[in-house]
């Protein structure tokens, strides 16, 4: 999976984080970039099911619909130190939701 369909103005930070990690020898895994509603509301569906690990928006609220929000997950896990600098950049990252990264 790539960064398609990612908003064009984010597209460009995305990408530097995502080099920043493979440069430092991290494995980056795309898992999830723009979502259309109805898959959105299968995930939120599995999310209400206990099928899914992290929160999921409802349809209609999610950033990923809109091309503003990536997941990815990473080896070794520096998850963490990513959504650090994600959030210097202005970014939105929560432990929370440790895959999610948002404008």
């Amino acid at each position: 999976m790539t960064l398609f369909g990612l908003h064009p103005e984010l597209r460009p930070a995305a990408e530097a984080l995502l080099q920043l990690a493979q440069e430092s020898g991290v494995r980056v895994y795309i898992n999830s970039v723009r979502r259309s509603r109805a898959q959105q509301a299968k995930l939120y569906a599995r999310y209400l099911r206990g099928q899914n690990p992290y929160p999921v928006a409802p349809p209609g609220t999610s950033l990923h619909e809109l091309g503003l929000a990536f997941d990815i997950s990473t080896y070794p896990d520096v998850l963490p130190q990513l959504g650090a600098i994600w959030r210097s950049w202005g970014g939105r990252w929560s432990p929370a939701d440790r895959v999610h990264f948002s404008v």
